[in-house]
Protein backbone atom coordinates (compact mmCIF):
# COMPACT_ATOMS: atom_id res chain seq x y z
CA UNK A 1 0.00 0.00 0.00
CA UNK A 2 1.01 3.55 -0.78
CA UNK A 3 1.95 5.55 2.62
CA UNK A 4 0.82 8.70 0.56
CA UNK A 5 -2.63 10.01 1.24
CA UNK A 6 -2.46 12.78 -1.18
CA UNK A 7 -3.00 12.70 -4.78
CA UNK A 8 0.15 13.80 -6.87
CA UNK A 9 -1.02 15.91 -9.58
CA UNK A 10 2.09 15.00 -11.94
CA UNK A 11 0.47 11.24 -12.12
CA UNK A 12 -2.86 12.56 -13.78
CA UNK A 13 -1.28 13.09 -16.96
CA UNK A 14 -0.51 9.55 -17.15
CA UNK A 15 -3.93 8.10 -16.53
CA UNK A 16 -5.71 11.02 -18.94
CA UNK A 17 -3.08 9.89 -22.02
CA UNK A 18 -3.79 6.15 -21.09
CA UNK A 19 -7.25 6.43 -21.50
CA UNK A 20 -7.72 8.84 -24.43
CA UNK A 21 -4.48 6.20 -25.90
CA UNK A 22 -7.11 3.09 -25.71
CA UNK A 23 -10.07 5.78 -27.29
CA UNK A 24 -7.86 6.24 -30.53
CA UNK A 25 -6.11 2.30 -30.82
CA UNK A 26 -9.13 0.59 -30.44
CA UNK A 27 -11.09 2.78 -33.49
CA UNK A 28 -9.81 0.88 -37.08
CA UNK A 29 -11.28 4.44 -38.52
CA UNK A 30 -8.43 6.00 -36.99
CA UNK A 31 -5.49 3.17 -36.30
CA UNK A 32 -4.78 0.17 -38.00
CA UNK A 33 -2.80 -2.63 -35.24
CA UNK A 34 -2.66 -5.86 -36.10
CA UNK A 35 -1.68 -9.49 -35.03
CA UNK A 36 2.16 -9.65 -36.57
CA UNK A 37 4.46 -6.94 -36.42
CA UNK A 38 7.38 -6.24 -38.43
CA UNK A 39 10.00 -3.47 -39.47
CA UNK A 40 8.97 -2.45 -43.25
CA UNK A 41 12.31 -0.56 -43.80
CA UNK A 42 13.92 -4.37 -43.73
CA UNK A 43 11.31 -5.84 -45.45
CA UNK A 44 10.95 -3.20 -48.76
CA UNK A 45 14.41 -1.83 -48.47
CA UNK A 46 13.26 1.57 -47.74
CA UNK A 47 14.64 3.44 -44.93
CA UNK A 48 12.25 5.82 -42.02
CA UNK A 49 9.37 3.74 -42.63
CA UNK A 50 9.68 1.96 -39.65
CA UNK A 51 12.82 1.56 -36.55
CA UNK A 52 13.47 -1.28 -34.43
CA UNK A 53 12.47 1.55 -31.34
CA UNK A 54 8.99 1.85 -33.07
CA UNK A 55 8.73 -2.26 -33.80
CA UNK A 56 9.49 -2.81 -30.05
CA UNK A 57 6.80 -0.22 -28.91
CA UNK A 58 3.92 -2.03 -31.68
CA UNK A 59 4.89 -5.34 -30.03
CA UNK A 60 4.31 -4.45 -26.53
CA UNK A 61 0.48 -3.02 -27.60
CA UNK A 62 -1.83 -5.86 -27.93
CA UNK A 63 -5.32 -4.21 -29.05
CA UNK A 64 -8.62 -6.56 -29.61
CA UNK A 65 -12.02 -4.55 -30.82
CA UNK A 66 -15.21 -5.84 -31.38
CA UNK A 67 -17.48 -3.48 -33.30
CA UNK A 68 -21.50 -3.97 -34.16
CA UNK A 69 -23.85 -1.81 -36.04
CA UNK A 70 -27.51 -2.11 -36.44
CA UNK A 71 -29.13 -0.25 -38.84
CA UNK A 72 -32.36 1.69 -37.41
CA UNK A 73 -34.17 2.38 -41.05
CA UNK A 74 -34.10 1.52 -44.95
CA UNK A 75 -33.84 4.81 -45.53
CA UNK A 76 -31.03 5.79 -48.03
CA UNK A 77 -31.83 9.69 -48.08
CA UNK A 78 -31.48 9.73 -43.67
CA UNK A 79 -29.89 6.68 -42.88
CA UNK A 80 -29.56 6.36 -39.03
CA UNK A 81 -27.90 2.82 -37.07
CA UNK A 82 -26.15 2.25 -33.77
CA UNK A 83 -22.88 1.03 -32.77
CA UNK A 84 -21.57 -0.91 -30.21
CA UNK A 85 -17.82 -1.71 -29.74
CA UNK A 86 -15.63 -4.34 -27.16
CA UNK A 87 -12.36 -3.54 -26.70
CA UNK A 88 -9.27 -4.34 -24.35
CA UNK A 89 -6.20 -2.66 -24.95
CA UNK A 90 -2.75 -4.54 -23.59
CA UNK A 91 0.28 -2.49 -22.66
CA UNK A 92 3.69 -3.80 -21.49
CA UNK A 93 5.01 -0.21 -20.09
CA UNK A 94 7.97 1.59 -19.28
CA UNK A 95 9.30 -0.20 -15.71
CA UNK A 96 11.83 1.28 -13.25
CA UNK A 97 14.61 -1.14 -13.55
CA UNK A 98 15.34 -5.21 -14.84
CA UNK A 99 13.84 -7.62 -14.29
CA UNK A 100 11.00 -5.54 -13.65
CA UNK A 101 7.65 -5.73 -15.06
CA UNK A 102 4.76 -3.76 -15.53
CA UNK A 103 1.31 -4.37 -17.75
CA UNK A 104 -1.50 -1.96 -18.03
CA UNK A 105 -5.12 -3.25 -19.21
CA UNK A 106 -7.71 -0.61 -20.56
CA UNK A 107 -11.01 -2.47 -21.08
CA UNK A 108 -13.73 -0.44 -22.97
CA UNK A 109 -17.68 -0.05 -23.88
CA UNK A 110 -18.65 2.15 -26.95
CA UNK A 111 -22.39 2.94 -27.69
CA UNK A 112 -23.24 5.60 -30.26
CA UNK A 113 -25.88 6.88 -32.51
CA UNK A 114 -25.32 8.49 -36.08
CA UNK A 115 -26.69 9.66 -38.75
CA UNK A 116 -26.44 9.92 -42.40
CA UNK A 117 -27.83 12.51 -44.58
CA UNK A 118 -27.40 12.20 -48.20
CA UNK A 119 -27.19 15.88 -50.33
CA UNK A 120 -26.23 14.53 -53.58
CA UNK A 121 -26.01 11.37 -55.69
CA UNK A 122 -22.65 10.27 -54.02
CA UNK A 123 -22.26 12.41 -50.94
CA UNK A 124 -23.52 12.38 -47.54
CA UNK A 125 -23.40 14.49 -44.24
CA UNK A 126 -22.53 12.58 -40.96
CA UNK A 127 -23.08 13.46 -37.48
CA UNK A 128 -22.94 11.19 -33.96
CA UNK A 129 -22.26 11.22 -30.50
CA UNK A 130 -21.39 8.51 -28.55
CA UNK A 131 -20.28 7.45 -25.05
CA UNK A 132 -17.35 5.59 -23.47
CA UNK A 133 -16.64 3.73 -20.19
CA UNK A 134 -13.49 2.70 -19.44
CA UNK A 135 -11.43 0.48 -17.02
CA UNK A 136 -7.69 0.93 -16.20
CA UNK A 137 -6.12 -1.85 -14.40
CA UNK A 138 -2.04 -2.19 -13.86
CA UNK A 139 0.07 -4.89 -12.48
CA UNK A 140 3.76 -4.03 -11.57
CA UNK A 141 6.08 -6.55 -9.98
CA UNK A 142 8.44 -5.02 -8.10
CA UNK A 143 11.89 -7.00 -8.65
CA UNK A 144 15.24 -4.74 -8.44
CA UNK A 145 16.66 -2.91 -5.61
CA UNK A 146 15.87 0.28 -7.30
CA UNK A 147 12.56 -0.04 -8.04
CA UNK A 148 12.04 -1.69 -4.45
CA UNK A 149 13.47 1.49 -2.82
CA UNK A 150 10.30 3.36 -4.70
CA UNK A 151 8.01 1.08 -4.05
CA UNK A 152 6.54 3.10 -1.29
CA UNK A 153 5.69 5.92 -3.39
CA UNK A 154 4.29 4.11 -6.46
CA UNK A 155 2.49 1.42 -5.62
CA UNK A 156 -1.12 1.99 -5.43
CA UNK A 157 -0.59 5.20 -6.61
CA UNK A 158 -0.05 5.01 -10.19
CA UNK A 159 0.80 1.09 -10.61
CA UNK A 160 -0.99 -2.01 -8.84
CA UNK A 161 -4.28 -0.03 -8.93
CA UNK A 162 -7.19 0.63 -10.60
CA UNK A 163 -9.65 3.82 -12.51
CA UNK A 164 -12.40 4.43 -14.56
CA UNK A 165 -13.29 6.93 -16.85
CA UNK A 166 -16.24 7.86 -18.82
CA UNK A 167 -16.30 9.92 -21.93
CA UNK A 168 -18.59 11.60 -24.41
CA UNK A 169 -17.47 11.61 -28.34
CA UNK A 170 -19.26 14.17 -30.97
CA UNK A 171 -18.25 13.34 -34.64
CA UNK A 172 -18.93 14.91 -37.58
CA UNK A 173 -17.76 14.06 -41.28
CA UNK A 174 -18.91 13.94 -45.23
CA UNK A 175 -18.75 10.91 -46.91
CA UNK A 176 -18.56 9.58 -50.61
CA UNK A 177 -19.42 6.58 -52.00
CA UNK A 178 -19.85 5.37 -56.12
CA UNK A 179 -20.75 2.42 -57.47
CA UNK A 180 -18.51 0.61 -60.29
CA UNK A 181 -18.87 -1.91 -62.61
CA UNK A 182 -15.67 -3.69 -60.54
CA UNK A 183 -16.36 -2.56 -57.04
CA UNK A 184 -16.80 0.67 -55.08
CA UNK A 185 -14.69 3.94 -54.40
CA UNK A 186 -15.30 5.70 -51.04
CA UNK A 187 -13.76 8.95 -49.20
CA UNK A 188 -14.18 9.46 -45.91
CA UNK A 189 -13.49 12.62 -43.69
CA UNK A 190 -14.38 12.77 -40.31
CA UNK A 191 -13.49 14.82 -36.94
CA UNK A 192 -13.71 12.80 -33.12
CA UNK A 193 -14.11 15.00 -30.12
CA UNK A 194 -13.97 13.30 -26.94
CA UNK A 195 -13.84 14.53 -23.09
CA UNK A 196 -14.87 12.41 -19.70
CA UNK A 197 -13.86 12.58 -16.23
CA UNK A 198 -12.02 9.74 -14.18
CA UNK A 199 -12.31 8.18 -10.64
CA UNK A 200 -11.20 5.12 -8.83
CA UNK A 201 -8.11 4.14 -6.39
CA UNK A 202 -5.67 5.49 -8.69
CA UNK A 203 -3.74 8.67 -7.57
CA UNK A 204 -6.10 8.56 -4.64
CA UNK A 205 -9.56 9.56 -6.94
CA UNK A 206 -7.20 12.19 -8.64
CA UNK A 207 -7.21 10.32 -12.67
CA UNK A 208 -7.72 13.32 -14.61
CA UNK A 209 -10.25 13.96 -17.25
CA UNK A 210 -9.14 12.68 -20.71
CA UNK A 211 -9.53 15.13 -23.72
CA UNK A 212 -8.64 15.00 -27.30
CA UNK A 213 -9.41 14.74 -30.98
CA UNK A 214 -8.85 13.13 -33.99
CA UNK A 215 -8.87 14.03 -37.77
CA UNK A 216 -9.23 10.72 -40.67
CA UNK A 217 -8.95 11.31 -44.03
CA UNK A 218 -9.66 8.23 -45.73
CA UNK A 219 -9.99 6.90 -49.29
CA UNK A 220 -11.02 3.50 -50.11
CA UNK A 221 -11.60 1.10 -53.26
CA UNK A 222 -13.25 -2.31 -53.48
CA UNK A 223 -12.35 -4.47 -56.20
CA UNK A 224 -14.59 -7.08 -56.67
CA UNK A 225 -12.20 -10.37 -57.98
CA UNK A 226 -14.88 -12.90 -57.99
CA UNK A 227 -18.36 -14.36 -56.62
CA UNK A 228 -17.81 -17.73 -55.20
CA UNK A 229 -22.25 -17.83 -54.92
CA UNK A 230 -23.32 -15.69 -52.19
CA UNK A 231 -19.47 -15.34 -51.26
CA UNK A 232 -17.76 -12.23 -52.76
CA UNK A 233 -14.03 -12.00 -52.97
CA UNK A 234 -12.94 -8.46 -52.36
CA UNK A 235 -9.36 -6.70 -53.24
CA UNK A 236 -9.35 -4.49 -50.42
CA UNK A 237 -6.77 -0.99 -50.60
CA UNK A 238 -6.95 2.40 -48.52
CA UNK A 239 -5.03 5.45 -47.54
CA UNK A 240 -5.58 7.52 -44.85
CA UNK A 241 -4.21 10.56 -42.79
CA UNK A 242 -4.89 11.32 -39.16
CA UNK A 243 -4.08 14.07 -37.39
CA UNK A 244 -4.64 14.34 -33.64
CA UNK A 245 -4.50 16.17 -30.36
CA UNK A 246 -4.76 16.51 -26.87
CA UNK A 247 -3.95 13.69 -24.79
CA UNK A 248 -3.93 11.36 -27.56
CA UNK A 249 -0.42 12.69 -28.34
CA UNK A 250 1.05 11.08 -25.62
CA UNK A 251 1.07 7.41 -26.96
CA UNK A 252 1.55 8.19 -30.78
CA UNK A 253 4.27 10.83 -30.27
CA UNK A 254 3.22 13.34 -33.18
CA UNK A 255 0.69 15.59 -34.41
CA UNK A 256 -0.25 13.86 -37.39
CA UNK A 257 0.37 10.30 -39.52
CA UNK A 258 -0.50 8.24 -42.48
CA UNK A 259 -1.43 4.84 -42.95
CA UNK A 260 -1.58 2.72 -46.18
CA UNK A 261 -3.43 -0.52 -46.11
CA UNK A 262 -4.04 -3.51 -48.59
CA UNK A 263 -6.25 -6.71 -48.02
CA UNK A 264 -8.49 -9.65 -49.12
CA UNK A 265 -12.50 -9.71 -48.28
CA UNK A 266 -14.95 -12.10 -48.00
CA UNK A 267 -18.08 -12.08 -47.54
CA UNK A 268 -19.80 -15.21 -45.80
CA UNK A 269 -20.89 -17.74 -47.86
CA UNK A 270 -23.87 -17.66 -46.00
CA UNK A 271 -26.11 -15.24 -44.45
CA UNK A 272 -24.19 -14.68 -40.44
CA UNK A 273 -26.31 -11.74 -38.54
CA UNK A 274 -23.70 -8.97 -37.82
CA UNK A 275 -21.40 -10.13 -39.81
CA UNK A 276 -20.93 -7.86 -43.36
CA UNK A 277 -17.09 -9.56 -44.42
CA UNK A 278 -14.35 -10.78 -42.85
CA UNK A 279 -10.32 -10.75 -44.47
CA UNK A 280 -6.84 -10.21 -43.70
CA UNK A 281 -4.44 -7.95 -44.80
CA UNK A 282 -0.99 -5.94 -44.28
CA UNK A 283 -1.08 -2.14 -42.94
CA UNK A 284 1.91 0.02 -42.98
CA UNK A 285 1.57 3.31 -40.44
CA UNK A 286 4.20 6.29 -40.95
CA UNK A 287 4.79 9.34 -39.27
CA UNK A 288 3.73 8.23 -35.59
CA UNK A 289 5.86 6.62 -32.77
CA UNK A 290 3.95 3.64 -34.16
CA UNK A 291 5.11 3.40 -37.14
CA UNK A 292 5.66 -0.07 -38.78
CA UNK A 293 3.93 -2.75 -40.70
CA UNK A 294 1.30 -5.36 -39.28
CA UNK A 295 -0.51 -8.15 -40.59
CA UNK A 296 -4.63 -7.69 -39.64
CA UNK A 297 -7.47 -9.04 -39.19
CA UNK A 298 -10.46 -7.34 -40.82
CA UNK A 299 -13.89 -7.88 -39.61
CA UNK A 300 -16.59 -5.70 -41.13
CA UNK A 301 -14.58 -3.56 -43.26
CA UNK A 302 -16.55 -0.75 -44.83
Amino acid sequence: MSTHSIAEPQFRDLFEEDFAAAIILTDSDALTLGFKDFDPSSVLNIDNIGSQEALDKRKNIAVSALPLTFELNDDDAFRQRMTLRFSALRIEDQILDVPDSHTKYVLGAFTGYEQEIKFSDHWTFETGIGAHLQYLHSDYDFRSPTSKYFQSYFDGKIVNTSAWAASLQPKVGFNYHEDKPWGEVKFKSTFNYFSGIGWGKANDGDVGTPEGWYWSNEAKLFYDVTDWGRSVQTIYTSIRRVDIGGDTLGMLGSPHYYEGTIGWLMTPPFQIQFVDNIGIGLSINYGSDLKGGSIVLFFNQD
